[in-house]
């Protein structure tokens, strides 16, 4: 144990809370929307509601375990790239984060929970790839033949103490070990979306997924979340009728097209809301799209996301919309024309000598 960390007994959850546990991983393959801020927001609002939550942060930025106050240069032995270096040693690399802005949300009568982190590591993603070809070679000291199992029975473990364990992951879904661990092992992905091009990526992020998850015998659900958005400057919406709650035209292409998969509740890009997250006081915006994200992934009446995104012909329809939307937005781009190169010959003798 490092210095300065002491040991918090955590005990298991009774078998309801445990059947009840959830993994929700933040994923969008385009950087900049907003998952660090969703993640954090959302594991904060359900700790403040009486729930305990551990972080996991597969991004190997490691924004988010820098925003729970740990240095690049701390807990170096307690990170994730130990997850995958030590796989034969089982080792719990978990720690409890004593977060002093943490207080009880107004109205709710439970005491906050207990926050827990798995740091993230710049060396994860090259120890995840070194354990998947060490278990594809067959080593029998590890217990298992794919990192993808591997992973899933260690978050498991977590699951018995924690009742939401929440995944930070990193932009470019496709060839990250991290984030395919991150899908694999989740019940619930959160897609945060703060504008025009997150929302163009919508197709790629789904067959990227689809394909991923295509052996599984349960896929996780999904929803999207408009995070850090701008309303619009002008009035885009069908007809030219305003949305009160939120103007922005993005949104309410996405909230036509695929119904309560998209959050009513999103967050917009203000400096006054930047730091406003669950944790520091009163309800903000973030409050409202956190509670709403957990009371959908509860709704068992909500479509899977997967099947009516992609099965339903509804992405054509979609892409066709934001097009629309795109030939208003980029009006005045640019005109783009093939350059023709004139030039005489050159003789880099000369110019050497000239030199």
């Amino acid at each position: 144990m490092p210095r300065g960390v002491r040991t918090t007994r955590m005990l298991e959850l009774d078998d309801g809370r445990q059947k009840n546990a959830r993994v929700i991983a933040v994923m969008n393959n385009k950087g900049g929307c907003g998952k660090t801020t969703t993640a954090m927001a959302l594991g904060m609002y359900l700790a403040r509601t009486g729930n305990s939550v551990l972080f996991c942060d597969n991004d190997p930025q490691s924004n988010l375990t820098q925003r729970l106050g740990i240095s690049d240069d701390e807990m170096m032995d307690r990170r994730l790239n130990y997850l995958f270096k030590n796989a034969e040693r089982k080792e719990d690399l978990t720690i409890i984060a004593k977060y002093p802005y943490l207080q009880r949300l107004h109205g709710n009568d439970e005491k906050p929970g207990t926050i827990g982190i798995l740091p993230g590591s710049h060396f994860a993603e090259i120890e995840a790839n070194a354990l998947a070809k060490n278990l594809v070679q067959g080593n029998p000291d590890l217990g298992h033949r794919d990192i993808s199992r591997y992973y899933k029975d260690r978050i498991h473990f977590y699951k018995s103490y924690y009742d939401y364990i929440v995944i930070d992951t990193a932009p470019a879904l496709e060839g990250n070990i991290l984030n395919v661990l991150a899908l694999k092992s989740s019940d619930h992905i959160i897609y945060p979306i703060d504008g025009l091009e997150a929302a163009l990526g919508l197709r790629g992020i789904m067959n990227w997924m689809s394909y991923e998850t295509r052996n599984m015998d349960k896929r996780p659900n999904g929803l999207f979340v408009m995070v850090k958005y701008q309303r619009d400057t002008v009035n885009l919406s069908p007809g030219g009728i305003p949305d009160a709650k939120m103007r922005n035209t993005v949104y309410r292409t996405m909230k036509n097209i695929f119904g309560d998969l998209v959050c009513d509740n999103g967050v917009r890009e203000l400096r006054s809301l930047r730091y406003a997250i669950p944790g520091f006081g009163g309800k903000t915006e973030f409050t409202r799209m956190s509670e709403e994200i957990s009371m959908k992934i509860r709704d068992d009446d909500l479509p899977n996301i997967f099947e009516y995104v992609l099965q339903n012909g509804l992405m054509m329809r979609y892409e066709g919309e934001l097009s629309k939307i795109k030939s208003v937005v980029q009006r005045r781009s640019p005109n783009f024309r093939t350059p023709r190169y004139l030039s005489t010959p050159i003789n880099f003798n000369d110019q050497i000598e000239d030199a």
